[in-house]
């Protein structure tokens, strides 16, 4: 009988669905089959690399990051009336604790001695309004920016005279050593004139008692310092762009990258605009 005698017969007919079945099987398993064996190597390839770098496996295994603040600088990380450490940055670092898959421990680092806890491995890493700068950037690794906060002066409510930089010559400013704010400082005022303290604290205790003309300070400690000071006030716009990120130890590669895929998660998500709406709006 001739293949299309056979086909067209009813045995025939039956016969060729059941081939055209069998193969659509075939090539439904083999897509199935190799769609399973591709996702699963992507997913070994993303655990490999999750778990390779010996930092992150430390992490891992310890169950939790240790994140050095200087908890001075409300409100991004300051201690509340019941004597626990809060904040934005205290914020940011539960919530990347959280998005790692382990607990945080904030460890409250003056400032002078941030940088040498990271250094030793006291802490994993830094969150503390930490400006990104080239200077820095030789010393350590930073994440991506989370905020960018402008430096501004702050005065006395009373005092009409000064309202920008341009104000400053032969005025006093009171700043905390060591920062971009210093920096800043000696760029509009006679070196005697900058007065360097520990904390941002000592800074507006000599703002208060007229020892200092004026303070520089970021936008966000800034709001922190006139929300506790009544008598002082934001007295000019931002004159700088000073954009905080995450500090590690040098040659963290993984953990940076790591960092900054939750950084980028966080953004999308819209929790870098509830915290910043929480603490500096």
């Amino acid at each position: 009988m001739k293949l299309k005698t056979l086909l067209n017969s009813p045995a025939g007919g039956i016969s060729s669905v059941l081939v055209y079945v069998f193969i659509a099987i075939l090539v439904i398993s083999f897509l199935f089959l190799s769609g399973y064996y591709y996702f699963n190597s992507l997913r070994q390839i993303g655990n490999t690399t999750e778990t390779s770098d010996p930092e992150i496996q430390r992490i891992k295994s310890a169950g939790k990051i240790i994140i050095g603040t200087d908890a001075t600088f409300a409100p991004m990380e300051f201690i509340d009336t019941n004597g626990n450490v809060t904040g934005y940055d205290i914020d940011l670092g539960n919530k990347i604790a959280e998005e790692f898959g382990v607990k945080p421990e904030f460890v409250n680092v003056p400032w002078d001695n941030i940088f040498d806890n990271l250094n030793s491995g006291k802490v994993d890493l830094i969150i503390s309004s930490v400006t990104i700068n080239e200077e820095r950037k030789k010393l350590y690794d930073f994440s991506d920016g989370y905020l960018n906060a402008g430096q501004v002066i702050i005065t006395h409510k009373g005092n009409n005279s000064i309202k920008s930089v341009n104000d400053l010559k032969n005025k006093k400013i009171a700043v905390q050593k060591g920062t971009t704010n210093e920096e800043q400082a000696l760029l509009y005022t006679q070196e005697q004139n900058v007065l360097r303290y520990d904390d941002f604290i000592q800074a507006t205790e000599a703002l208060n008692s007229k020892k200092a003309d004026a303070i520089f300070a970021d936008l966000t400690v800034a709001k922190g310092i006139i929300d506790e000071n009544p008598g002082l006030k934001i007295a000019s716009d931002p004159f700088t762009s000073d954009t905080y990120g995450i500090v590690f130890r040098k040659n963290s590669d993984d953990l940076v990258e790591k960092t900054n895929q939750t950084l980028q998660s966080l953004r999308q998500r819209g929790f870098l605009v509830y915290i910043k709406q929480k603490w500096l709006e």
